[in-house]
């Protein structure tokens, strides 16, 4: 059975800040199962209003407040509306992308704050996988942590596809690095 995971294929993937020679070798997101919940539980807040509507509707029909629930719900979901766009904004901002050179951390906080770290090859020290659940267990999802030499914090990829091989591609990438350095 073939196993075949995008991202750790080649690719011509562009960002900004690209150098000439740089390759982008890894491009990830949070895995999927983290949007799904989200969406899920969305979906459960849009079938929430509809419930006491159905159950009061004739005590709502009665007190002639029957005329303001398209409002109220007009003014619910546009906030809801609001509140998912923002979650999948997120989602698909929170980006960390693996060079032949570089790790970029790239974490958009709100709409207007995002925070861009980046560490090069060689000043990896040591990575470590974080995985613990049930669902992470199932879905193989979880997170990398690099911790760097110097004074910089760890990069921790968050929720993450595939932990181990992640892991396994960024080391072979830092041996690489390495070794490109002690040779001329």
């Amino acid at each position: 059975m073939a196993f075949n995971v995008s991202i750790f294929s080649h690719s011509k993937y562009s960002f900004e800040g690209k150098r000439e020679h740089e390759e982008v070798e890894i491009f990830l997101y949070s895995h999927w199962i983290i949007m799904a919940l989200k969406v899920l539980f969305y979906a459960i807040l849009a079938f929430l209003p509809l419930i006491p509507l159905l159950i009061f509707a004739q005590t709502l029909i009665n007190f002639e407040v029957i005329i303001y629930v398209p409002f109220f719900l007009l003014f619910y979901y546009m906030m809801l509306w609001s509140l998912f766009f923002y979650e999948v904004m997120i989602y698909l901002l929170d980006t960390w992308i693996v060079t032949n050179e570089r790790i970029l951390d790239i974490v958009q906080k709100n709409f207007f704050y995002r925070t861009v770290s980046e560490l090069d090859l060689t000043r990896v020290q040591d990575i470590t996988v974080n995985t613990g659940g049930f669902i992470q267990t199932i879905f193989d999802f979880g997170d990398v942590e690099i911790q760097s030499a110097g004074a910089q914090n760890k990069f921790r990829f968050r929720q993450v596809p595939h932990p181990n091989m992640v892991k396994d591609r960024i080391m072979k990438l830092v041996t690489e690095a390495k070794k490109d350095i002690v040779q001329p």
